[in-house]
């Protein structure tokens, strides 16, 4: 069987020159890695991130409601 030998993409030869314990420090998910002390101002932005859209869902299901009313009003009559 012959193998390709071809040139592999910058963005993959970079991970295979990195050593093991950096690959793995960069694949994993912020939520994997905890708050870390100078992350604060992370913390603030999805704080505010997750009120706004509680706002959002609360306003959305408001208008949905409203809109359910008028056309349950307007059926009846």
């Amino acid at each position: 069987m012959k193998t390709d030998q071809r040139k592999l993409p910058e963005s993959l030869t970079c991970y295979l020159a990195a050593p093991q314990g950096a690959v793995v420090e960069t694949a994993r998910l912020p939520a994997e890695r905890g708050i870390q002390p100078g992350d604060q101002g992370s913390a603030h932005h999805a704080l505010e991130s997750a009120l706004l859209r509680g706002f959002v869902y609360v306003t959305s299901g408001l208008v949905w409601i409203l809109l359910l009313g008028l056309v349950v009003r307007h059926v009846v009559r």
